[in-house]
């Protein structure tokens, strides 16, 4: 069975997208933030304001869409690209790399170091 992904306008006007997309950025915070409760309560009170905030918009609309469509970015840069470390003396850091955490070679990373792409330009390349 081909699995079919629903295009921004649709997602915008699926309450079960909708609903689904905010449970993923939930779970996405809790990936990232793990053992840091001040910041993982605080990224859940932002990402619940901006989806009381934009419960306003027309579903079906292509605001909507937009909206559904940068949230479920926001979870993957946080679940795979947001690493939180813990001072453990000096200059020391003990970092919280988990199975989720996007991993690179050398190459890979020094070709993308100072270069300025949008979420959808790095979603599509391939590595």
């Amino acid at each position: 069975m081909a699995t079919k992904f629903l295009s921004s306008v649709e997602a915008g006007s699926n309450r079960f997208a909708v609903l689904a997309t905010y449970r993923h950025l939930l779970r996405a915070t809790g990936i990232a933030f793990t053992g840091d409760n001040d910041t993982l309560l605080a990224s859940r009170k932002l990402a619940h304001e901006s989806f009381a905030k934009n419960q306003r918009l027309e579903p079906g609309g292509v605001e909507a869409g937009v909206a559904v469509e940068h949230a479920q970015g926001v979870a993957q840069i946080l679940r795979e690209n947001v690493v939180q470390g813990k001072n453990t003396g000096g200059d020391n850091y003990k970092l919280n790399i988990h199975e989720h955490t996007q991993r690179q070679d050398n190459d890979t990373a020094g070709r993308m170091k100072g270069t300025t792409k949008s979420f959808k330009e790095i979603k599509n390349a391939s590595f």
